[in-house]
């Protein structure tokens, strides 16, 4: 059992913290600063809000993750990754109306409606024996 734990132990390891290898921002990305750390075989995405050109996208919540799930989808292709790999989201919002699993935050940075953050799978990515 001991031994179990240990080998679970260091496979978490492997695949929950990231070595730290940010994704510079590039010109498909919109100007707010949008990094991503990638793992051996997971990325995260940071926390990422409605900007288009620079700007606050405007149209009310359905608009803003409209444009959230844009900006994600071109985080995630730049790290070689997509949304058919993605395992989880946070979403992050300014009220706790309507019921749902989401973070509620004072205040958004600008004056956004959502952030969401994302984890996904690298693709043919290993670790051992384990094939993602």
């Amino acid at each position: 059992m001991p031994q179990s734990i240990s080998i679970l132990t260091a496979f978490l390891v492997v695949t929950c913290v990231s070595v730290a290898k940010p994704l510079p921002k590039s010109a498909s990305q919109p100007v707010v600063t949008y990094l991503g750390t990638q793992g051996p075989i997971l990325f995260y995405t940071s926390g990422t809000v409605p900007t288009f050109n620079g700007s606050i996208v405007a149209g009310g919540i359905e608009a803003e993750t409209a444009q959230v799930i844009k900006n994600i989808g071109a985080i995630l292709e730049e790290a070689g990754t997509s949304w058919d790999y993605v395992m989880k989201t946070t979403r992050m919002l300014p009220s706790p109306k309507p019921a749902r699993t989401a973070v509620e935050v004072g205040k958004l940075p600008g004056a956004f409606l959502i952030e969401i953050e994302a984890i996904a799978a690298i693709p043919d990515s290993y670790v051992g024996l384990v094939r993602v």
